[in-house]
């Protein structure tokens, strides 16, 4: 799978992981189905990991479309939760960026790291489960 998470409710976590190349459509079809998954709390902060992504390119309308569906998603969540995006390579930092200017939660609650330990520390994350969440 392209895209797997792990949710971890002692943390209030969910860390969601992206590998290869994720076509747009399969893209917006994973996470509108995570918000359906009963242990997913739209509260937890996420950490969207695209060490591993090689993906080419993501349309601007599948970004528009994702930004648009997670705002009705947290409308009643406040405050909203952190979403940390980990994304060292030039072009999906830049994709996650565009996102940001899609979303109307892209305040100080989304931010876009090149280094996962930087991501980490802001979402709060344990020393702990920082272990564990390393990058290879």
């Amino acid at each position: 799978m392209p895209i797997t998470y792990q949710i971890k409710p002692d943390e209030k976590l969910v860390t969601l992981v992206h590998t290869g190349v994720v076509a747009d459509s399969e893209f917006l079809s994973f996470y509108k189905n995570l918000y359906t998954v009963p242990q997913f709390d739209r509260s937890f902060n996420v950490l969207v990991n695209l060490q591993q992504a090689e993906s080419t390119a993501r349309s601007t309308s599948a970004l528009h479309e994702l930004a648009e569906f997670i705002q009705k998603q947290l409308k009643n969540i406040n405050p909203h939760p952190k979403i940390a995006v980990v994304a060292p390579k030039d072009l999906s930092f830049g994709l996650a960026r565009m996102y940001e200017v899609f979303s109307s939660t892209a305040s100080s609650r989304f931010v876009v790291f090149r280094d996962a330990d930087d991501a980490l520390t802001w979402l709060g994350v344990s020393e702990k489960l920082k272990d564990d969440l390393a990058p290879p």
